[in-house]
């Protein structure tokens, strides 16, 4: 895929770096690869860095982009070797227009992740089921 984009190959294999040059073929903030160091949130950065780096290449196609994160080990390779897919740069990204549907699938997701999220990390209700706390909480109680 970096020899499609005009970049030697080698760079693919050196951590991090791969995604610093991956943004910068497709144009993008070169900040987030610093935020990939960041606990969790660094998963789904790495995410969004590839998507960024594969639009250029599938033609924004969201069939083709779905196998993105469950398969990329597989995935990358198929868009590397497949002769259809071609490199076309950041213009027609920017470009490109989502639809109404792909808009609101997509908030959605965000929602979801976005509140699995900070219910596991930030907080989370809890119901105290015995009379051990009861001279602060009463049985039954909801506590965050």
């Amino acid at each position: 895929m970096f020899e499609k984009a005009g970049a030697p190959g080698w760079k693919a294999f050196i951590p991090f770096y791969n995604t610093w040059v991956m943004l910068e073929l497709a144009e993008r903030p070169k900040h987030w690869v610093f935020w990939q160091l960041i606990p969790v949130v660094g998963w789904f950065i790495s995410m969004g860095i590839f998507v960024e780096f594969v639009k250029p290449l599938v033609n924004f196609v969201f069939m083709s982009m779905r196998w993105l994160p469950c398969c990329r080990v597989v995935y990358f390779p198929y868009i590397g070797f497949n002769p259809k897919d071609k490199f076309t740069g950041s213009g027609p990204v920017k470009k490109h227009r989502k639809g109404t549907a792909r808009e609101w699938v997509d908030a959605g997701v965000f929602a979801i992740v976005a509140a699995t999220l900070i219910r596991t990390f930030v907080f989370e209700a809890y119901t105290i089921p015995t009379g051990s706390m009861e001279k602060t909480l009463l049985i039954n109680d909801f506590s965050s």
